[in-house]
C-alpha cells in the first residue's frame, strides 16, 4: 500500500480528477470519530463526485453517491485538514481519508479497486 498526500493547493483539481475517473465506481464511505467510532454514511452506491471548495477560512469537501434515476447521499466534510490517497501495491486507487479540523476523519473506499486503464470505458492515459 501507499500513501499520498494531497497539497491543499491541488485539492481541487485532483478530487475532480479522481471524481472523472472513478465516476459511477462502486464505493463506501465511513466517517471515525472520538465520540461516535465509526459510522456508515454510504454503503456500496456508484460515486458521482469528490468536490472540493478551497478558500482561507471556511473549505469544505463534498462526496455524493447514488443512482442516476434516484436521490443521491451527500456528506459534507467542513475545515477539511488532510486529503490522503490510498493506493494497492499496483497503484490503484483503493480510498480516499479526509480529516476535518474537528478530528473527524471520512474514507472512502473503492468496492472494487481497478486501475482505470484495465476497466471498459474508461478512457486510457496518455
Amino acid at each position: 500500500m501507499r500513501t499520498v498526500v494531497i497539497p491543499r493547493a491541488d485539492w481541487s483539481a485532483k478530487l475532480n480528477e479522481f471524481s472523472s475517473m472513478h465516476d459511477g465506481w462502486r464505493v463506501s464511505l465511513d466517517v471515525l470519530s472520538a465520540e461516535l467510532g465509526a459510522q456508515p454514511e454510504i454503503a456500496n452506491l456508484p460515486l458521482r463526485g469528490v468536490a472540493a471548495e478551497v478558500n482561507d477560512r471556511d473549505s469544505v469537501i463534498t462526496i455524493a453517491a447514488g443512482w442516476q434515476d434516484a436521490e443521491q447521499i451527500t456528506h459534507t466534510i467542513h475545515t477539511p485538514t488532510l486529503v490522503q490517497l490510498e493506493q494497492n501495491d499496483s497503484g490503484a486507487d483503493v480510498a480516499l481519508a479526509i480529516e476535518s479540523a474537528g478530528h473527524e476523519k471520512a474514507i472512502l473506499r473503492i468496492t472494487s479497486p481497478a486501475l482505470s486503464e484495465t476497466v471498459d470505458d474508461v478512457p486510457k492515459a496518455h
